[in-house]
């Protein structure tokens, strides 16, 4: 009997740590100082998760993403907002302008971060990003990934001049073309899911926010087993003592968020759940808009085709 409660108390253990977020930030092997941070912060408007990885050289990297960090945590408790997207985007553009502002500065003239975050309120969850840090899901062993970086390598990748994988190797491949403090006017591009509720044992969603220390020497398929395999502590470790294994040659850091729930483009309350469709999963995001766009388009070809043969008739008359 006591082997049988120590077994039901460590299960309920590992359910509980299974449950808890964690992040972690390595400086890795090769560099003096570590110039990537990753922030908590609760206000009104949500839960926010940033991760922040600084450039600029000597303490400029290192700067540029604690005021980053700073900067948003003020605003984000400066007033209220309508709505998490507005809390989310308002906060990251004061970042920027914090930022440009400090590159006044002749010492710090090359500074600049990049940025992945997320807020979740209640069931909506909103990611943002700019640079090359970037936000995946798990979900039952398979991964997706939610941003498209902002670099030199990945534009030659949507022109079909590379593929994916040559773009890790590529001698350009950290070139980025959006950062935080590299322009006056910075453009956000915010996405915004809904947590639905998980039913007939389907896993549920995992957040991994990660900067490209991680994922330049560990790939997307490593990931998505150690965060299935492991608590998000634990998977935290497992993965950066990979990166390092491999090299470590940059700072890493990343955040393992469990969700109560999948991600899905639509508000539970917009479908009907009870024998409807279970619309925009996370995992199928970009096949659901294409499936959408034809049908809409197949129905306005199937209107004005109907218009032409009654004109026809018509006509004929």
């Amino acid at each position: 009997m006591l082997g049988e409660t120590n077994s039901v108390s460590g299960l309920a253990g590992r359910r509980q740590e299974d449950s808890i977020p964690a992040a972690i930030t390595d400086i890795g092997c090769e560099r003096e100082i570590n110039e990537d941070r990753y922030a908590v912060v609760d206000c009104p408007a949500g839960r926010v998760w940033l991760v922040c990885d600084g450039m600029g050289g000597s303490l400029g990297g290192e700067l540029a993403a604690q005021l980053a960090i700073d900067a948003i945590k003020r605003a984000l408790e400066s007033r209220q907002f309508d709505n998490a997207e507005e809390a989310l985007c308002f906060a990251i553009e004061e970042a920027n302008r914090t930022i440009v502002l400090r590159r006044q500065n002749p010492a710090f003239s090359s500074m600049g971060t990049t940025i992945v975050a997320v807020i979740i309120k209640d069931e909506q969850v909103v990611v943002t990003h700019a640079g090359d840090s970037r936000a995946y899901i798990v979900r039952g062993g398979e991964i997706q990934q939610l941003t498209v970086d902002h670099t030199y390598v990945q534009d030659l990748v949507d022109r079909g001049a590379i593929n994916a994988e040559e773009a890790l190797s590529h001698p350009q491949s950290h070139v980025l073309t959006r950062c935080l403090g590299a322009e006056p006017r910075l453009e956000l591009e915010c996405q915004t899911y809904w947590l639905w509720e998980s039913t007939n044992g389907e896993p549920e969603d995992r957040l991994v926010l990660c900067s490209d220390g991680l994922y330049s020497l560990v790939s997307d398929r490593e990931i998505a087993e150690a965060v299935t395999k492991y608590s998000p502590q634990e998977s935290c470790v497992q993965l950066v003592e990979l990166s390092k294994s491999r090299g470590g040659y940059d700072n890493i850091t990343m955040a393992v968020l469990p969700l109560p729930g999948q991600l899905h483009e639509e508000s539970p309350g917009v479908t009907v759940r009870k024998g409807g469709r279970r619309l925009g999963s996370a995992m199928r995001i970009r096949e659901g808009f294409s499936n959408w766009r034809l049908l809409i388009w197949g129905a306005l070809v199937a209107v004005l085709g109907m218009i032409m043969a009654v004109a026809v008739v018509m006509f004929s008359e």
